[in-house]
């Protein structure tokens, strides 16, 4: 072989080129909002089985929608992920083509499961939950959280995670999980209370167990799939379901863009079996199987679906702007609150000066019957697209009267009396 042959051969294999000339296709392609270590194990199983390439493209929410409707991307096949919303915005694009003829979900799930049957497929669930790190608690002094209540505690300023909603479908089911069981206000104001004890926001729902894991935070809102790999390698980990916690099936569906859609299908029918049943539970992916209904029965409360549907641009719009985009500003602001509540004179005076403060610390800068309102869920309506300039000015608006009642709550604490 001459050098220059050898130098073309040492090319083509760093380069990953075939090298009888035939590149080997996809048997199968699919996209997933999930982690890529648990589910790369299952695709590797399928694609052992039958002897074909499976690929896989990992994005999150947003980013998924974009690839689905962009003619320029990869073809997709399947779609598997726990985002209601991903799902409902790809059946009223007309993206999603009808499974045929597969198992239906369990009749005790479909109460927790999305209303088009024919075209999105439960093949396991997770619940929703509180992850913690004990080393780091004890450190602290602070006690294991088991509600959203107790993030929102003084002690736990500054040793918070969590995600976005608008980064992380996980998340935002855990926001509406809120919002519906406190009720629009109070659920605001809980969650403008923990966003002050935040260290930082996660750009992904994973991220959150991964920092718990390595102890730079002590607790914060993960899926219990998330929560059941970390504890399988670390045993200073704890975990407990929030009350009344939100149900999170696994879906897939099949596009109507499928180039594989045979094979799409036996995918399906594999995640049904009793082996892929098995592998859904084992800990790399730790999802609880369609025969086990404990979970799913145990909790009062289901999501009212067409709520969340219907707002999910401006709920991720309200908190991107009174939460993610002034998380320093609100941190600092509930950590002076904190202080002064240790700290300030006992008088009728200052507690009502105090409450004042919380109440603006407290308020997002739209009403429920607001985000209900067929016209501002139409100004955001390509949220996930390309914001509008009506979009971009009401976002700033709310990030600036946000803003500003911030600085007022700071203002209040100013004037407070101390012994």
């Amino acid at each position: 072989m001459t050098q220059k042959s050898l130098l073309v051969l040492l090319l083509m294999l760093l380069v990953g080129w075939p090298l009888n000339g035939q590149a080997k296709e996809n048997c199968l392609v699919i996209l997933t909002s999930f982690s890529e270590l648990p589910f790369k194990g299952l695709v590797d199983k399928f694609s052992a089985r039958e002897q074909c390439d499976v690929r896989v493209i990992y994005r999150r929410t947003l980013p998924a929608i974009r690839l689905l409707t962009d003619e320029n991307q990869p073809r997709i096949d399947l779609v598997v992920s726990s985002s209601p919303t991903l799902f409902q915005t790809l059946h009223e694009q007309n993206l999603l083509a009808p499974l045929g003829e597969l198992p239906a979900a369990p009749a005790w799930l479909k109460r927790h499961s999305l209303p088009a049957a024919d075209y999105v497929l439960p093949v396991a669930y997770s619940g929703i939950g509180l992850m913690f790190n004990r080393d780091y608690l004890n450190k602290h002094g602070l006690p294991q959280p088991k509600s959203w209540q107790d993030l929102a505690e003084p002690g736990f300023n500054g040793h918070v995670m969590m995600s976005s909603p608008s980064h992380s479908g996980t998340t935002h089911m855990m926001v509406e999980n809120i919002l519906q069981s406190e009720g629009w206000d109070e659920g605001w104001a809980l969650l403008m209370r923990i966003g002050g004890n935040l260290a930082s926001l996660s750009a992904r729902s994973f991220g959150v167990s991964d920092a718990i894991s390595r102890g730079l935070v002590g607790a914060g809102p993960v899926i219990d799939n998330y929560a059941s790999v970390a504890r399988s390698h670390f045993d200073y980990l704890g975990f407990t379901y929030l009350p009344d916690t939100v149900i999170l099936p696994t879906y897939c569906g099949l596009t109507t863009k499928a180039e594989h859609a045979t094979k799409a299908r036996q995918f399906l029918s594999f995640l049904l079996s009793a082996e892929g049943q098995t592998i859904l539970t084992e800990p790399e992916f730790a999802k609880i199987p369609l025969s086990d209904d404990k979970l799913a029965n145990s909790t009062a409360f289901v999501i009212e679906k067409q709520q969340l549907f219907l707002r999910n641009n401006v709920i991720k719009a309200v908190f991107e702007q009174a939460i993610a985009q002034q998380l320093p500003k609100l941190r600092y602001t509930w950590l002076a609150i904190i202080k002064a509540q240790g700290a300030m004179k006992d008088s009728p005076k200052n507690h009502d000066i105090l409450r004042q403060a919380m109440t603006l610390a407290s308020r997002v800068p739209i009403s429920e019957a607001e985000a209900m309102s067929p016209d501002l869920q139409a100004v955001f309506a390509d949220y996930e697209q390309q914001p509008s300039a009506q979009m971009e000015r009401t976002m700033q608006d709310w990030r600036m009267q946000v803003a500003q009642q911030l600085e007022q709550a700071m203002a209040l604490v100013r004037t407070l009396e101390y012994p």
